[in-house]
């Protein structure tokens, strides 16, 4: 990435320039960087994973994982250096992604 440190246009670039170049400014320091166009296909892998991510997130969130579960997925983690909740997702997706029954680990698992 380049570091602007003299006028590009102007002082202060920021935005899309003719959908080549972006400007920005992050932390103090203004830069410009090649536009790059977000890639979504779509495809059904992708769908089946977001939509298990969003269970898992959901069961964190709203219930499915009470707080005491939480504090030993927190409790468990602390070790690992990630947080209950990225533990968890990380079991929550190998147990769960190309299952056909949704399972909530409940017991916790030996360090990967």
């Amino acid at each position: 990435m380049v570091r602007v440190t003299g006028p590009f246009l102007s002082l202060d670039a920021r935005g899309t320039l003719a959908d080549t170049l972006t400007g920005s400014f992050w932390r103090g320091i203004n830069y410009i960087r090649v536009r790059v166009v977000p890639h979504n296909p779509q495809s059904v892998a992708q769908t089946a994973i977001r939509q298990a991510l969003s269970d898992g997130v959901s069961k964190w969130r709203f219930g499915a994982i009470v707080g005491t579960d939480k504090n030993w997925w927190n409790t468990y983690a602390r070790g690992l250096g990630e947080s209950g909740f990225n533990r968890f997702m990380r079991v929550y997706l190998q147990e769960n992604y190309e299952a056909g029954e949704v399972v909530i680990p409940q017991v916790i698992p030996d360090p990967q």
